[in-house]
């Protein structure tokens, strides 16, 4: 119920935010979309694309590290499955549940399949972290954006919570131990964890693989900029790259935190809060933003027609070694 009541607040807000409820103002916004440049809206979905191709390619990497044979371009195909999933259950991490489900089920190991789908978004967070960090101290002195501080810190808090789980076996371990104790049913569930922490833990013996990872997550975070760029772009040409690079980053912490349903709303306030602070209008921020959105409904349309062909091809994967 609150998640509905801050999504629907969200809304109003960009609408609000965009001068929709003004005639003139909704028309002059009506003219921007109308005269998108169809060359820079072609540039920008062929940039989703190429930026799903590097996240399946992550995610490859982490696999082949573990001797878990998965085609790339079936990867490719899942990645864009987790999308449609994403589309119509409640949190962003639907998707990655519908991920983790389907590899598991090539490989026969579904704690490897979640270690394999959590470490190619954790590399991601942490590397957007370290992004928005760097991005927040050069333009602190020149856009001071209370938002923005809040859910960096926000996210601080959380990635640095996650290291110590990760790390440190001595929680898990006395939650183990108080569970088997005290909740003998849970026993079943405790060993589940117990297996996926140890998968997890498994890729601290490869850290070739962890710093391949987090370069290509930083290769992920520039073609972000790019996307943003570009989708911007085929609004308006008075787009900087630079105030655009700065800006990603922010945007994307606020769009990830779990506030709303879907994110709906979510996206649409970080980009017309973050836009309007660096000198763009509203109309600009909401056109790119939805040009975003149309994207993300597009791959979730695609990722619909992978799992549906999947579904009744059942064919098994040549490259897949059990």
């Amino acid at each position: 119920m609150v998640r509905i009541v801050v999504t629907l607040a969200l809304i109003g807000f960009v609408i609000h935010k965009a001068g929709l409820l003004d005639s003139q103002e909704r028309g002059e916004f009506v003219e921007t979309i109308k005269s998108v440049n169809p060359y820079y809206l072609c540039l920008s979905l062929l940039v989703s694309v190429i930026m799903n191709w590097v996240s399946s390619y992550k995610w490859h990497i982490l696999l082949r590290s573990k001797k878990l044979s998965v085609g790339l371009p079936r990867l490719f195909a899942l990645y864009y499955v987790g999308k449609f999933f994403n589309l119509f259950l409640p949190t962003g991490m639907g998707g990655d549940v519908a991920r983790v489900y389907e590899l598991g089920k090539l490989i026969n190991t579904h704690s490897q399949s979640l270690a394999s789908v959590f470490l190619e978004r954790f590399t991601g967070l942490i590397t957007l972290t370290m992004v928005s960090l760097i991005a927040v101290f050069i333009s602190m002195h020149q856009y001071d954006i209370p938002l923005i501080t809040s859910s960096m810190l926000l996210y601080v808090i959380i990635v640095a919570m996650i290291i110590w789980l990760i790390l440190d076996t001595r929680p898990l371990g006395l939650i183990s131990q108080l569970a088997r104790r005290y909740f003998t049913s849970l026993s079943g569930m405790i060993s589940k964890i117990e297996r996926i922490h140890d998968a997890i833990n498994s890729y601290k013996k490869d850290p070739a693989t962890l710093w391949l990872a987090f370069a290509i997550s930083l290769v992920f975070y520039f073609l972000a900029v790019i996307n943003v760029w570009v989708s911007a772009l085929a609004f308006s040409s008075n787009v900087e790259f630079l105030k655009i690079l700065v800006a990603v980053p922010a945007i994307m912490l606020i769009m990830n935190l779990p506030v709303s349903i879907g994110g709906l709303g979510l996206m649409e306030a970080a980009y017309t809060v973050i836009f309007t602070a660096f000198g763009y209008s509203s109309g600009l921020a909401l056109s790119t933003a939805l040009l975003i959105r149309l994207k993300t409904i597009i791959d979730g349309i695609i990722g619909g027609l992978f799992y549906l062909g999947g579904r009744k091809s059942r064919r098994p994967d040549p490259e897949h070694s059990p």
